[in-house]
């Protein structure tokens, strides 16, 4: 068993920052999306909307990084 002495191991880290920046970009973009059905709607922040926002390139330069990082960090426990 190894010792870690109450640091937290730098594998999190990374995917809290993956997490963040995952769900930040996905809500700043639900903010800026409006619907083509109903284009005068405002939703506000949208977050229950937030699955609606159509796929972005982000999503998958934020999200591989943070399976990534998920898998390494359970691997390393």
């Amino acid at each position: 068993m190894r010792e870690t002495s109450g640091l937290v191991d730098g594998w999190w880290v990374a995917v809290v920052v993956y997490a963040v920046l995952l769900v930040g970009q996905r809500l700043w973009r639900a903010r800026r999306w409006v619907p083509p059905e109903w284009p005068d709607a405002d939703y506000g922040w949208k977050v229950t909307h937030l699955f609606w926002v159509p796929f972005h390139v982000l999503d998958v330069v934020f999200g591989v990084p943070l399976v990534f990082a998920v898998v390494i960090a359970l691997l390393a426990i």
